[in-house]
């Protein structure tokens, strides 16, 4: 047990440790805890068996119900709402196109046979909320983009799980009629979105009514509780991924008391779960079989980044855009749609499905996914910043808070801690805090300045480039003298 432990740890440590070496070389940390996995896997040089589909399959699902958890904590409600119809045709007529698109280039370009084809199609079709998440967090993504791209991800699973089981029963011998795989899918997405708002709103009316002993036990509970969100809609025929990901952004949205607690854990355990889930993967597989399927599989995926995603993308957005103006989208703002439609462990649990269920021809489709979905993280997720960059999409982001400083604990509704970095041109710049004029409810609790942290008295005069960080309460919003330009 202390040698299984010993390992298990250092491969831990090694997968954090990988995460500055990525970003410092562009390199997504995701395909880093795949190779540490295939290093220590059966045919690396570490040489540990594992051949365990369903083990992998299992913990996969629940590492990404996790991570989509957390994404669904950590996107604005405002958002999303603008996000939600191009999302949701991405989601849907986006992946039926990606599936064909892929399937057309399998024909061509591998032995697979129709039906197999359109397996693989189907398997490859979701994009990955780990990858988007991580990739682009922080980059400076216009929110319009950065949200359609993260509540794809959230969102475009149910479809492609649906698509996949019901072709691996096709070829194992079952039948599934369309007017039955359409009902299934809406039923799902029905269900997923209406138990999930329901579960999240009971579930922050406990939280909120509960005084429990430790703060820590409440990211327990909020996490456990999601659990059974996500358990229970896949008992009753709903999407459970959809499900939790909902319950995240009601708990989100109805700002339950202790969020702050629960989102940082929520956060980390949505870490924990990427390194053990990709590092999982990465044992799962075979390089020296990888290494056989490489060339077609390589072919597969630049198929898929240039053609497969690009069409998926105008197909579902196009329409749109004749009826609803809000979401008209510039030729580059398509280019970088396209672009980013990032893969990762989603696409690669899914190619567990066919090897359990026996499917003929399954393990070279789970080969080609695996090199597919490796060559999309590499070439996509080092790549889509950088392009969004050479777009001029980056809106530049304001420097980061060089500390923290929240509200903990049981906050009284509408109270908030909220940082401003004061830019040239600001009307409160040159001001003292007496002179701001401050309406009720709003106290200026802290101001850093060249990493000085300043008593907030009244006499002391702010100057452009202070952090400046605010208590609201009471719903008070902040002072348009820290934010809007001098007149």
């Amino acid at each position: 047990m202390d040698g299984l432990l010993l390992v298990l740890g250092l491969l831990v440590c090694a997968a954090v440790v990988s995460t500055r070496t990525a970003r410092r070389w562009g390199v997504p940390s995701l395909v880093l805890f795949v190779a540490i996995g295939m290093l220590v896997g059966s045919s690396g040089p570490g040489g540990v068996p594992f051949e365990d589909y369903r083990l992998a399959y299992d913990a996969g699902t629940v590492a990404l119900a996790v991570i989509l958890l957390s994404g669904g904590l950590d996107t604005g409600v405002d958002t999303l709402k603008r996000a939600l119809a191009p999302a949701l045709a991405l989601s849907t007529v986006g992946v039926v196109v990606k599936m064909l698109v892929m399937a057309g280039l399998a024909l061509l370009l591998t032995p697979l046979d129709p039906s197999a084809a359109l397996l693989l199609g189907a398997v490859l079709a979701p994009t990955d909320a780990a990858a988007v998440f991580s990739v682009l967090a922080g980059a400076g993504l216009p929110e319009r983009l950065k949200g359609v791209l993260e509540a794809e991800s959230g969102t475009n699973d149910p479809m492609a799980i649906y698509l996949t089981l019901a072709l691996t029963t096709m070829l194992t011998g079952g039948t599934v009629s369309v007017p039955g795989l359409v009902a299934g899918v809406l039923v799902q997405l029905g269900l997923g979105v209406l138990l999930g708002v329901a579960g999240g709103w009971a579930l922050g009316r406990v939280i909120d009514g509960l005084r429990l002993e430790g703060s820590g036990l409440y990211p327990v509970l909020a996490v456990g509780g999601a659990v059974v969100v996500f358990a229970a809609t896949n008992l009753v025929g709903g999407n459970g991924f959809l499900a939790i990901y909902v319950v995240g952004l009601v708990l989100a949205h109805v700002r339950v008391s202790h969020l702050l607690e629960i989102r940082t854990s929520t956060d980390t355990l949505a870490w924990a779960a990427q390194i053990g889930m990709f590092l999982l993967l990465g044992l799962l597989s075979f390089p020296d079989r990888l290494l056989a399927q490489a060339l077609p599989a390589t072919l597969l995926a630049v198929g898929m980044i240039v053609l497969a995603r690009p069409v998926s993308v105008i197909a579902s957005i196009r329409p749109l855009s004749r009826w609803f103006p809000e979401h008209r989208y510039t030729p580059d703002e398509v280019v970088l749609l396209s672009w980013a439609g990032l893969k990762g462990a989603v696409p690669i649990i899914l190619a567990t499905v066919p090897l359990l269920h026996g499917v003929p021809q399954g393990e070279r489709i789970f080969d080609y996914v695996f090199v597919v979905v490796i060559v999309s993280t590499l070439v996509q997720g080092a790549t889509t910043v950088p392009l969004a960059g050479v777009l001029g999409l980056l809106e530049p982001d304001p420097p980061a808070p060089p500390m923290t400083l929240r509200l903990g604990g049981d906050t009284p509704d509408g109270a908030e801690m909220q940082h401003v970095w004061l830019e040239a041109g600001v009307a409160g710049v040159g001001r003292t805090i007496a002179e701001l004029g401050l309406a009720e409810g709003v106290v200026i609790a802290a101001v850093v300045r060249g990493g000085d942290l300043l008593p907030p008295r009244g006499g002391l005069t702010l100057l452009e480039g202070d952090h400046v960080f605010v208590l609201t309460v009471g719903g008070a919003g902040l002072p348009g003298v820290l934010v809007e330009p001098a007149r």
